[in-house]
């Protein structure tokens, strides 16, 4: 990680040195054509640049348009440049940690793990409009199996998953979707059912163009590659964060799948550029939002320190 990470920062680093780069990367992909009005679409504007971040004022109703409304870098208080330095290092191939982040870029711990939190929320929230289309197979699984344990009483932290992907010409999983079924939990009879992979299929997956029809019985067999990708998930998670707990493994889970799909079908620059425009579509969620599943004020402190 130490070697990854040095090489990928000096990458971007090159690329964006100032605010003035990030800032004009933004508006590039924010408004490829150049500006529209987001009140009234007229394309006319004038640039105002007496402030660190430019506005630009629509020449039919004067509105007043900053291009980092409506993303994750709205009302950020760090420079863009940190921003645009934990992308890049975001999408090295097993993630970093907000410990290791925090150290690179020189923020505080906290800060650290509320970008990458705020980053895995966009991917979440942009993959979740996406359905899966073509061969589409759909599985049961669990996730986080102890392999050195066989007796199913004695997986005390796997928890149930529903499966599903797109298939390449090979046979391969390509875009994969992993969904948690948080209260099936532990070993036995903690499996997805019926119901849980009808939920899967009417949410993620696009009925009118899918070829592959037989999801029952046929999801009750194992689907041994989409396996393969759940087995792999869970490796990839646990080198990069040893040990994480149910309350966002969600979000751990679609950054891998996400991550996994774009470096199979783009090229690097691609994947920069998909990552940005993916964090300028899905506005920042609020801190308060994403400590509000099942934590208050005072488990906080002991959850940040127990998570990456």
């Amino acid at each position: 990680m130490e070697l990854s990470t040095s090489m990928e920062l000096k990458s971007i680093s090159s690329r964006f040195q100032s605010e003035a780069d990030c800032i004009e990367a933004i508006i590039a992909m924010k408004w490829p054509n150049g500006f529209v009005c987001p009140r009234c679409a007229y394309t006319e504007s004038t640039r105002l640049s007496t402030r660190h971040i430019p506005l630009f004022e629509c020449g039919r109703c004067s509105y007043q348009a900053s291009p980092l409304v409506g993303t994750i870098f709205e009302r950020t208080h760090l420079p863009l440049v940190k921003w645009f330095q934990a992308l890049e290092l975001f999408l090295l191939p097993d993630g970093i940690s907000a410990l290791r982040l925090s150290q690179v870029i020189q923020v505080t711990y906290k800060t650290a793990w509320l970008m990458l939190h705020k980053i895995r929320h966009t991917l979440g929230e942009c993959e979740a409009k996406v359905l899966l289309s073509g061969e589409v197979k759909v599985s049961r699984d669990q996730y986080g199996t102890d392999t050195r344990r066989f007796h199913p009483a004695c997986q005390p932290y796997a928890t149930a998953v529903v499966t599903g992907c797109t298939v390449t010409e090979t046979g391969e999983p390509e875009r994969v979707k992993i969904q948690l079924i948080p209260h099936k939990r532990g070993g036995g009879e903690q499996q997805a059912d019926r119901s849980d992979l009808e939920a899967f299929i009417n949410k993620y997956v696009d009925r009118q163009h899918t070829s592959t029809k037989r999801w029952f019985p046929f999801v009750y067999r194992m689907y041994l590659p989409l396996r393969r990708v759940v087995r792999q998930a869970r490796d990839s998670i646990r080198r990069t964060y040893v040990a994480l707990g149910i309350t966002h493994l969600q979000a751990y889970l679609n950054e891998y799948t996400v991550r996994r799909y774009l470096r199979m079908t783009c090229s690097e620059e691609e994947i920069r550029q998909n990552l940005l425009q993916m964090c300028l579509s899905i506005p920042a969620i609020p801190y308060r939002q994403l400590i509000a599943h099942g934590l208050n004020a005072r488990q906080l402190k002991p959850f940040l320190a127990a998570v990456a």
